[in-house]
């Protein structure tokens, strides 16, 4: 995040009335009618527009926005027991933190919240809708949110066992800028998931590719893609004579 963002003591006062103004509302909508005795779960309560949250912001759309972050992770808490995110509506959810994002463009909370928090659902179809946000939000800074679609790969292969998704995801990074600083790990998901799908010439080319520029500068990062392509001929070379035999 930012470094610009303003100690919650310097926020304007309206803006902090403001916003406990909204978020007493939201409260008491979705205490109406609740015997003081219940325990279940709440549903998540929609937001409001963010251009309603950046009215009322004046000036400090990087505080207010992740107040608004907060008061979202702080959901799954009530009554003293946590729930699971199963029980939360993802689409809802998602819309939280498109508006979130919408108030306060230039913070990486929302997109922390969805690759460490919200992906721990063991419902496919919500993982699913975060990972499809995460991967949206990416477009808008690749070099902010670069690790989050870096984890978001990972959690497809090895949670979805998708490994396509997982490759697409990974490829967006990879054809990044080489200007962007985004370390070598990052970009070398695409041909690692490659050779995981079997696509091993297609994983060969591109390592070959990067030995053959200068994009590789680290001695070790060189070391490493040597090797890898040394066992990914070994490899191609092994399952061609497999199907011969």
């Amino acid at each position: 995040m930012h470094r610009s963002e303003r100690p919650i003591l310097q926020l304007p006062r309206p803006v902090l009335l403001g916003f406990l103004v909204l978020l007493g509302i939201q409260i008491c909508y979705y205490h109406t009618g609740k015997s003081r005795f219940e325990t279940s779960f709440r549903a998540l309560a929609p937001p409001f527009d963010a251009s309603i949250y950046r009215s009322i912001a004046m000036g400090s759309e990087q505080l207010l926005g992740y107040l608004l972050a907060v008061r979202l992770q702080l959901h799954d808490s009530q009554a003293g027991q946590h729930f699971v995110y199963s029980q939360i509506d993802y689409h809802v959810l998602i819309d939280w933190l498109e508006q979130i994002t919408l108030v306060s463009p230039g913070t990486e909370y929302p997109m922390l919240l969805s690759s460490r928090i919200y992906t721990t659902t063991r419902d496919h179809q919500r993982l699913r809708l975060i990972l499809d946000f995460i991967q949206r939000r990416f477009d808008d800074n690749p070099q902010l949110h670069w690790r989050r679609l870096a984890e978001a790969s990972v959690i497809a292969k090895h949670r979805l066992a998708d490994l396509e998704l997982a490759l697409k995801l990974a490829e967006k990074i990879a054809q990044q800028p080489t200007h962007l600083k985004i370390p070598p790990w990052a970009r070398d998901i695409q041909f690692l998931l490659l050779a995981d799908l079997n696509e091993l010439e297609s994983a060969i080319a591109i390592v070959q590719s990067l030995l053959q520029t200068s994009a590789v500068h680290d001695p070790d990062e060189r070391r490493f893609l040597e090797s890898k392509l040394l066992e990914f001929q070994q490899k191609l070379t092994e399952s061609r004579q497999s199907t011969l035999n």
